[in-house]
């Protein structure tokens, strides 16, 4: 399911809290506490329709409690990245909610540099694959999310509508 930043549907009340309470369950389980700072950035974060850069939290926060330091807002999201309910997308900057099961996984995420949709795909034969090849390179990388930019279905299709498609994307 994507997480689209700019053209996110606002999610109800009670999908929120429903959400808030699955991790909050789910990091009881995992011997964590979801404090009421934490759930309040991953709730500030679903409302945004699942994708937000950290200053963004940060100015939601401000709007509720007046100052709020960026130490706070990234220390929560530490948090629930470690938990595996957050992820970091490198290439824009930003931090989307975890669509998987929230175990130790590493997700592909294919991040569409037009409308900045981010797609969170599940495989662990490609990550396996990208792991030996960059072991049999003798390569010093961390291990992680992996991302793929590229132009999505939905603005390729958009983009052949009206004409615009580049020489780039209809090589992809």
């Amino acid at each position: 399911m994507p997480n689209k930043p700019k053209t996110a549907s606002k999610p109800s009340a009670s999908k929120v809290a429903s959400q808030l309470e699955a991790a909050q369950v789910y990091c009881r389980a995992q011997g964590s506490r979801l404090t009421a700072q934490r759930k309040e950035v991953l709730e500030l974060l679903l409302r945004r329709g699942g994708s937000a850069k950290a200053y963004d939290l940060q100015d939601d926060m401000r709007v509720r409690h007046g100052r709020i330091a960026p130490s706070t807002v990234y220390r929560a999201l530490e948090f629930l990245m470690a938990q595996h309910l957050v992820h970091r997308v490198d290439a824009l900057n930003t931090f989307i909610v975890c669509n998987s099961d929230h175990q130790a996984h590493h997700p592909l995420l294919l991040v569409c540099s037009n409308c900045e949709a981010v797609t969170e795909l599940q495989d662990d034969a490609a990550y396996a694959a990208v792991r030996k090849k960059l072991r049999q390179a003798d390569a010093g990388f961390v291990e992680s999310d992996i991302e793929v930019k590229g132009i999505c279905g939905q603005c390729r299709t958009q983009q052949r509508r009206t004409g615009q498609e580049t020489v780039a994307t209809a090589r992809s």
